[in-house]
C-alpha cells in the first residue's frame, strides 16, 4: 500500500476503526493517532541484537524472531552550546518520555489547536513529577515557581502538585474570561465530526462497494488498455490528433517530441497512470456536467439552487473535502478520481449554461416557427450553437483535472504526481523538475488540442453567419 502521505494513512486507519473492520497495521510513535483510538498492540518478543542483524540481511534464511529495537529520545546540540551551558546539556541528557505521554501531548496540541510552546508549558505544569528529576533540586524549584506548580514529595507531593496544577488552570481560565471578547465562540467542528463518524459507521460499506466497482470496471480497464498499446503508437496517434486540431506540422512534431521526452525521463508508466485517471475523470465530468448545465440553462429555480453549490465547490480548498472522501472511499485511485471530478465540474457546468443562454433568440424563434419541439430545439439548435462554449468548458475541466495529479498522489494515487511528492519528501530537486516538466508537457499538449477543436468550431460558425 502506498498511502502517499501520513494524513492519508491516518484517514484509512481511522475509517476502518470507525467501521469496526478487521485492522492490522504497523505504525510509528510518537503520534496523536495512537492516543486517539484504543488500538490493541500485538506483543512482540524482546529485541535480540544478533537476530535483528540477521534479519536485515537481504535474502536471509534465518528463522529467529526479534522485536523492534527501542530508540531513546535524543536531543542534539552544538559543541559551543555544551561549553556555554553545561548544566542545560546535562539536563537534556536525562530527558526521556514514555510513548503514551508524547502521544497524548501531540493529540491534545492538535485537537485543542495550541501552539507548541503553549502545549509544552501545559505539559510541564501537569507533569512536575516527570521533569523534576531531570535537573538539580534548585533548578527544579525555580522552574516550578515560574510555572506556578509545586514539586512532589514522598508523602503528599502528588496531592500538592495536583492542587497546584488545578489552581493554575483555574487562574488561566479566570484571566481569559475577564478579558473582553469581540466574538461569541461558535464551532462546527464537533457536529461535523460526529456526522462524518455516523456516515462512516453506518454507510461505509456502501461507499467502499462503490470504490470496489469503480476501480476494476472503469479505471483499471482503461489503464490496462493504455499499457497494452505500444508507446510509439500512442505518440503517433497524439501527433496525428495534434495535426488534425491545428493543421500545423510543427505542432504535431512538438507533441510527439514532448511525449518521447517524457518516456526518455523514465516516466512513461507514470504518464499512462495519470492519463487513465484523467480520461475517466473527464468522461464522468462530462456525463454529469453537461446535463446539469442544460438543466440550469432551462430552469431559473435550478440555477438558484445549484449556483451556490458550484461556488462552494470552486472556492473550497481541495484538502478540506479530501478528508471525508478518504474516510468514505479509502486511499488510492478512487478517492483521487472523486476529488478530481468535484474540482473539475464547476467550469464545465457554468460554461455549458452560458453557451446555451447565449444562443441567438432569433434562431430559437425560427426553430419554433417551424414546429420544433423543446427536445429538437435543444439538440438541433441550442447545443450545436453552444458547442464552442461547451468545448471551452471541457478544456477547463481537463486542465483542472490535470492540476489535481499532485494532490491525487497525496492520497495514494500513482502517476506523475507521485514523483513530485517523492521529490518533495526527499528534497530531490532533479526528480521534481523532471516530473514537473512531464506534467507541463502533458498539460500544453492537451490544452492546445482541445482549444484548437473549440476554436475551429467557432470559426466555422462565424463563416456560416
Amino acid at each position: 500500500m502506498h498511502p502517499g502521505t501520513g494524513a492519508a494513512l491516518d484517514a484509512e486507519i481511522a475509517s476502518a476503526f470507525e467501521q469496526r473492520k478487521p485492522l492490522l497495521f504497523y505504525y510509528w510513535q510518537p503520534t496523536g493517532l495512537m492516543a486517539k483510538y484504543d488500538f490493541a498492540p500485538i506483543a512482540f518478543p524482546a529485541y535480540n541484537g544478533e537476530c535483528w542483524d540477521k534479519l536485515l540481511i537481504a535474502d536471509s534464511q534465518t528463522d529467529c524472531v526479534s522485536g523492534f529495537p527501542v530508540s531513546d529520545l535524543g536531543i542534539a546540540v552544538s559543541t559551543p552550546f555544551i561549553v556555554s551551558h553545561p548544566q542545560l546539556a546535562d539536563t537534556f541528557n536525562k530527558v526521556q518520555f514514555t510513548p503514551d505521554a508524547l502521544n497524548g501531548a501531540i493529540l491534545a496540541m492538535s485537537e485543542s489547536k495550541r501552539s507548541g510552546e503553549a502545549q509544552a508549558k501545559l505539559f510541564l505544569q501537569q507533569n512536575p513529577a516527570l521533569w523534576q528529576h531531570w535537573m538539580t533540586p534548585q533548578a527544579a524549584q525555580n522552574l516550578a515557581n515560574a510555572l506556578g506548580v509545586s514539586l512532589q514529595t514522598e508523602t503528599n507531593g502528588s496531592a500538592r502538585s495536583s492542587e497546584s496544577t488545578t489552581s493554575t488552570s483555574t487562574s488561566v481560565a479566570i484571566a481569559s474570561t475577564t478579558s473582553f471578547k469581540w466574538f461569541p465562540e461558535w464551532s462546527l467542528e464537533t457536529p461535523l465530526n460526529n456526522s462524518l463518524s455516523y456516515v462512516v459507521q453506518n454507510f461505509g460499506d456502501m461507499f467502499r462497494t462503490i470504490s470496489q466497482v469503480t476501480l476494476p470496471y472503469i479505471l483499471l480497464p482503461i489503464e490496462r488498455l493504455l499499457t497494452v498499446i505500444p508507446p510509439w503508437l500512442i505518440i503517433a496517434l497524439v501527433a496525428i490528433l495534434g495535426w488534425l486540431a491545428t493543421r500545423k506540422i510543427w505542432f504535431a512534431v512538438a507533441c510527439g517530441a514532448g511525449l518521447f521526452m517524457i518516456g526518455a525521463f523514465g516516466l512513461w508508466t507514470a504518464l499512462i497512470q495519470t492519463l487513465a485517471l484523467l480520461i475517466v475523470a473527464v468522461l464522468i465530468t462530462m456525463i454529469i456536467g453537461i446535463p446539469v448545465g442544460i438543466l440550469m440553462a432551462a430552469s431559473r429555480l435550478s440555477r438558484r439552487i445549484i449556483t451556490p453549490i458550484l461556488d462552494v465547490m470552486q472556492t473550497m480548498p481541495s484538502f478540506v473535502y479530501l478528508i471525508p472522501v478518504l474516510m468514505l472511499f479509502g486511499i488510492g485511485k478512487v478517492p483521487a478520481l472523486f476529488a478530481t471530478i468535484i474540482y473539475a465540474l464547476p467550469p464545465l457546468i457554468r460554461l455549458t449554461m452560458l453557451g446555451i443562454n447565449q444562443v441567438p433568440h432569433e434562431m430559437v424563434e425560427a426553430g419554433r416557427s417551424f414546429g420544433s419541439t423543446h427536445t429538437q430545439l435543444l439538440f438541433w439548435i441550442k447545443l450545436p450553437q453552444a458547442l464552442p462554449s461547451i468545448m471551452a468548458g471541457i478544456n477547463q475541466a481537463v486542465m483542472m483535472s490535470l492540476a489535481m495529479v499532485v494532490l491525487a498522489s497525496m492520497i495514494g494515487a500513482p502517476g506523475l504526481g507521485e514523483d513530485v511528492l517523492q521529490s518533495i519528501q526527499t528534497l530531490n530537486i532533479g526528480q521534481g523538475l523532471q516530473a514537473g516538466t512531464a506534467i507541463v508537457i502533458m498539460a500544453i499538449i492537451i490544452d492546445r488540442i482541445t482549444q484548437a477543436f473549440g476554436q475551429g468550431r467557432r470559426a466555422r460558425q462565424e463563416l456560416l453567419k
